[in-house]
Formats: structure tokens, sequence, C-alpha cells
């Protein structure tokens, strides 16, 4: 950088010699490119800004963007700076330079790495807010979504704080499905002249579903002791699931999920509008299911 800023600082000194000022050549050389930089800085903040709320990204991720971009910009005009004078070497610089990245690395690692995997959670979408979702231990609904957390709603309506970096880390379970993707994989195609089933017509009809509306498919377990009698605990789970039947989109379904030495698990999965029905309507329902065990005690 010097071998370039040379011949324009000594123009510069040539012209500031009559003045007594030839000692500030090196400074005054530097304005041209500190006014090109911060003209370049300001075109990239506004299109960093224009761009993510063209898409939709969060408030809180776009300033997360811009305060990199700054540091970024910054860092580069200080070395370009010092670079350009002759008032600290070049093996200075990049000592001193080395030093404090890594000072900042460590210091910031976890910071940093919370950032990078809020960019994968916010470019890749596993999720978006409003949707009902498992993350590892925990489930909610979305609340919040921004560069380094994200925020759940819990079943007992507090509110958690996911660090991103657990989210990358961590099995992601969205509960949200489109309709047509459901029933595809269930193996039934869509033709105007199929027979409405109970979730076409609560749901507006085969026009609605072409748009690909969706809803929320949720799925719990209950685990059945070999002590009980499977036949017994099955037909008081099939009595629960007639009694809420109409409480969901359509009959809630169950299915045979593993077997162990010490008892079967079976899978149960209801389908709501709306992901506050899992909360509501949803958690009566697994409560009702999960009472087989009083049950049982009393047949």
């Amino acid at each position: 950088m010097q071998e370039v800023q040379n011949p324009f600082v000594e123009f510069i000194r040539l012209i500031l010699a009559p003045l007594g000022l030839g000692d500030y050549a090196q400074v005054v050389a530097l304005i041209p490119f500190l006014l090109v930089l911060y003209v370049v800085y300001l075109i990239i903040m506004r299109t960093i800004t224009v761009s993510f709320r063209r898409v939709g990204m969060p408030q809180e991720a776009t300033s997360g963007v811009r305060l990199i971009a700054r540091l970024l910009f910054f860092a580069f005009g200080l070395t370009t700076v010092l670079s350009a004078t002759t008032l600290v070497s070049d093996t200075a610089i990049l000592t001193g330079g080395a030093l404090f990245g890594t000072a900042i690395g460590l210091a910031f690692s976890r910071a940093l790495s919370n950032m990078v995997s809020g960019f994968y959670v916010l470019g890749a979408r596993p999720f978006r807010v409003g949707d009902y979702v498992r993350i590892g231990g925990a489930e909610g609904i979305v609340s919040e979504l921004t560069l380094n957390y994200t925020r759940l709603i819990l079943p007992d309506l507090t509110r958690q704080v996911v660090p991103n970096s657990k989210v990358v880390d961590s099995e992601v379970t969205n509960f949200r499905i489109r309709v047509d993707e459901l029933m595809h994989d269930r193996g039934a195609e869509y033709h105007r002249e199929t027979e409405k089933s109970r979730l076409r017509s609560a749901l507006g009809g085969l026009r609605d579903l072409a748009k690909g509306l969706e809803v929320y498919r949720y799925s719990f377990d209950i685990n059945v002791h070999k002590d009980y009698s499977f036949k017994k605990v099955l037909a008081y789970v099939d009595d629960v699931i007639e009694k809420h039947t109409d409480n969901f989109l359509e009959k809630p379904e169950i299915m045979f999920w593993s077997n162990a030495n010490l008892g079967n698990t079976f899978r149960l999965a209801y389908i709501v509008k709306k992901p506050e029905d899992i909360l509501t309507i949803g958690a009566d329902f697994q409560a009702d299911v999960s009472d087989f065990h009083e049950a049982m005690k009393t047949a």
C-alpha cells in the first residue's frame, strides 16, 4: 500500500510545501480514500437494510448484520490508514492485527458462533414465528426469531430463550405441515371428484387445499407397562379419541410405535388449525389419554 501511496503523497507534499505544511502530506493524502470508503460504507449499509426488509428479516437480525459490517469497515479503514503511512511499520501492523484478532476471537467465540448459527436458522428457515416446534427437550410456539436466539412460549405459557447455536446442534421438529403434503404422504391424491373427508370440509374444501393450506399435526407417546392389558388400554384410548374427535380436524390416530422388555409404546397424533390449540384442546386430550393408569386400576 505504501508503494502505491508514496507518489501521491509526494505530489501532495509539493503542493503543501509552500504553505509550510509538507509534513502533513500523508494525512492529507488519505482524505480522498476515506471519503470514498465512507460513500461505499453508506451504500452497503443501505443495501443491507433494504434487502433484509424486502425478504422479511427481523429488525434484530438486520441490526446484527449492520454491526458486523460496521466493524469490518472500521477495521479495514484503520488498517489501510496505518499501512499507508510510515508511522507504523507493516510488520507491527500485521503483528498487532493478529494479536487483536486472536483476542477478539477468544473473547467473543461463543457470541460469534451463536450469530453464525443465527444466519443459518434465518437462511434455512426450519421454522418461522408462530410455528409449534420441538427443539431438543424444549417445545412450544415460536414467538420471536432473532440473529442470536429463538424465543418459545412453552405449554405452561412461560417464555424460554433458546440460543441459535443450540438450535443448530439439536434435533428440531416442526409440527406445521401442508395439508396437500400430508395427504400425499398418506397416499391420497387430490381430485375434484374425490369424496370430501372431514378434514377437507373443515378447512374449506379442495380449493383451499390446492393453495397449500397449512395445519399442525402434533404427536405424543404413551408407554404401556407389560402388566397392563393392552386390549383394555387401547379400548380406553379409543373411548377418549371418540370423546375428543369433534375438537380436531379429523379423528386422532393411534399407532403401535415400539416395544421393550417392560412394555409397548403407542404414538397418538391429532390435527388442529392453530398452534394455540395444541396448548388448549390438545393438552386436554393428552391429559385424558395419559389417565389410562387410573382407569386400569379401577377396571
